[in-house]
This record gives structure tokens, sequence and C-alpha cells, in this order.
């Protein structure tokens, strides 16, 4: 009788045991998630050869500066079309587009300018060919 009590009582603490350390170890995926995605939890992609891609605007007077960024994480052929769009209405449009690349590089790094001639919502948009993957990143916005 002793045994079996003992028996029963072993398998309730590893029941106990085991679902406390599997809802943990979930709210620590989801919070590295949500860090992960700048607040935003859910699925992240996974890129076999990016390693970062960040895109950026400033505007100075009736100049916009865009800027795109790209790392690899080996060496192989980048390339980057960086674009400045204005916003109309609910959608985007490109003002100008820049293209450069580099072969066997770990990272890109482009940076342009362009004098605006209308006020509005502007942006700057990035589309990344890394080793033959490719990424997207819009920057933030900025207003003229």
């Amino acid at each position: 009788m002793k045994r079996r009590i003992s028996m029963v009582m072993a398998v309730v603490c590893l029941v106990l045991s085991m679902s406390t350390v599997s809802n943990a170890a979930a709210n620590e995926d989801a919070a590295a998630h949500a860090n992960a995605a700048g607040g935003v939890s859910g699925i992240q992609p996974y890129y076999e050869n990016t390693s970062t891609i960040s895109s950026g605007i400033k505007i100075e007077g009736n100049t916009a500066y865009c800027i795109a960024d790209v790392s690899a994480k080996k060496l192989c052929f980048i390339n980057i079309v960086m674009r400045l769009q204005r916003k109309e209405g609910s959608s985007w449009h490109t003002i100008v587009s820049w293209v450069g690349s580099s072969a066997n590089a770990g990272s890109k790094v482009m940076s342009k300018s362009h004098t605006l001639s209308t006020r509005g919502t502007y942006r700057t948009y990035a589309i990344c060919t890394v080793g033959g993957e490719e990424v997207t990143c819009a920057s933030g916005t900025a207003t003229y």
C-alpha cells in the first residue's frame, strides 16, 4: 500500500513539474518572438542567407536622404533596389529607384538623396536579393 501511494505521488509530482516547465518555455518563446519583431508577436520568417535588413529616410528642407542596409550570413552576391515612395491615398507610388550590387560581399549599404517637388508623406522601400533570397524592408515615414 505504501509503495502504491508513493508511486501515485511521484507521478503527480512529475506531471505537475512538466506542465510548469512547458508553460514557462512557451512564455519565453512568445516573449523572444515579440522582442525580435519589435513588440509584435507572431511567426517570423527564417532566412538562410540574410542576417539583417533595414531602411531609413530623413527629409531636410526639400531633400530626401534614403538609406538601405543589408547583411548576409556568408559571403554572397547582394543586390539592392531602393525606392523613394510617396503615399497617395492608401497606396505608395515610387518616385525614383536606385539599384546597386556587390559580388562576394558580406554586406551592402546604399545611400542616395533626391530633391522633392511635391509635399506629402514619404518612405524608403528596399528590395534586397541576398544569395538568391529576396527580402524587403520599408522604412518609417517622413513628411515634406
